[in-house]
């Protein structure tokens, strides 16, 4: 016998909207309760008016800017806009100026992975937290030039200018982007906007420094930031670091053939490619100047279940080190690893599908 019950259009709608809601209410859950050890980090150094030891390195920096005094010197290895940057955090009030810049990373590694909770268990955020550190830009840079690929999209270049802050983490993705103009270039024969868009505000973030100070780079350029065995965390160098203990001319010679035949067997896994991903994964594996905290700018690939639980999962030595080894520089070797997990679940679908590794659009470097 055929039943005639069924149910309204409503109470239907209501019933398909159950497992959304569930679902949204354990993610803000765990939200809240994995903020809550950094809510308490925030407040304790708020309370003792002692914040972690590079931000107050960062804070003295931007003070003695204000005061007209010498900007660079020993732990000064920031160009001038960052010099600015800090300049301004010094200058608020000690409590919002700590609460901004230990927490704005975490909110916009939140907002970037949608609301995740598992982005609070990355061990790097937790670092970079803990550190006071800088690799907020990079992050926000990458992500978005990545999410505005588009070279018709002016946004992803407006954003891609925010990586040069730290030139050493903008130069692959702004390499990377360079091509797809020149491509673009010879198709269209013509500047496209994304192009004009970095060039400009690349122009409004360093012109003003050079007004203020206008021989700051030979300054800068006078103080190199040194290769600290602490904080480096690519793998071949830190590796060949170990291996033949100084940086030597054969260090130096081993790490550019071993990096020319990583991006080469890149190429050749990925059907003769070099997507965006492949490229920035490959430089943070490389590039001797990539410390622990700057691996936060990785969390955009972070956009599939695996890329995610691999990242997470190959942390957790780095939560044994800050917890239990802090202190022990050697043991920091453990972030090293974090970047070839990522790299191995970008290259999945290659190694075991036999598909591509993902692309974020149809622009790429192709053979």
């Amino acid at each position: 016998m055929k039943s005639n019950i069924s149910l309204s259009p409503n109470i239907a709608q209501n019933c398909n909207r159950q497992p959304k809601l569930s679902s949204g209410l354990k993610k803000i859950f765990g939200l809240i309760l994995l903020l809550i050890p950094y809510l308490l980090y925030v407040g304790f150094v708020i309370k003792t008016n002692q914040g972690p030891v590079d931000y107050e390195t960062f804070m003295d920096i931007g003070q003695r800017f204000i005061e007209g005094t010498q900007v660079y010197g020993e732990n000064s290895y920031y160009p001038m806009p960052f010099v600015l940057i800090f300049a301004f955090f010094s200058w608020l009030p000690r409590p919002i100026s700590i609460t901004i810049w230990l927490l704005a990373p975490v909110i916009f590694a939140i907002i970037i992975f949608k609301g995740n909770p598992l982005i609070l268990l990355f061990a790097p955020l937790f670092s970079h937290f803990v550190g006071g550190q800088t690799s907020l830009f990079g992050m926000l840079g990458f992500w978005g030039y990545r999410k505005f690929i588009d070279p018709n999209k002016a946004f992803g270049g407006i954003l891609l200018s925010l990586t040069l802050l730290k030139p050493q983490l903008g130069l692959v993705p702004l390499i990377y982007a360079i091509i797809q103009w020149y491509l673009e270039l010879k198709k269209h024969k013509r500047i496209c906007v994304q192009a004009w868009a970095c060039i400009i505000s690349t122009i409004l973030i360093y012109l003003p420094c050079f007004i203020i100070f206008p021989n700051w780079v030979a300054h800068w350029l006078n103080n190199p930031r040194p290769l600290f065995e602490r904080a480096m965390s690519g793998f071949i160098p830190r590796t060949l670091l170990y291996i033949f203990h100084s940086e030597t001319v054969i260090y130096w010679l081993s790490l550019s053939i071993l990096s020319i035949f990583l991006f080469i067997g890149l190429w050749f896994l990925n059907g003769k490619s070099l997507t965006l991903d492949l490229a920035v994964i490959g430089s943070f594996i490389v590039n001797p100047l990539v410390h622990d905290y700057d691996i936060i700018e990785l969390i955009p690939l972070l956009d599939t279940p695996l890329r995610i639980w691999l990242a997470v999962l190959s942390s957790i030595p780095g939560w044994l080190v800050i917890i239990f080894a802090y202190s022990n520089d050697h043991a920091w070797y453990v972030y090293s690893i974090i970047a070839p997990f990522i790299l191995f679940a970008i290259l999945y679908p290659t190694l075991f599908k036999n598909e591509k590794a993902p692309i974020i659009t149809e622009h790429k470097m192709n053979k």
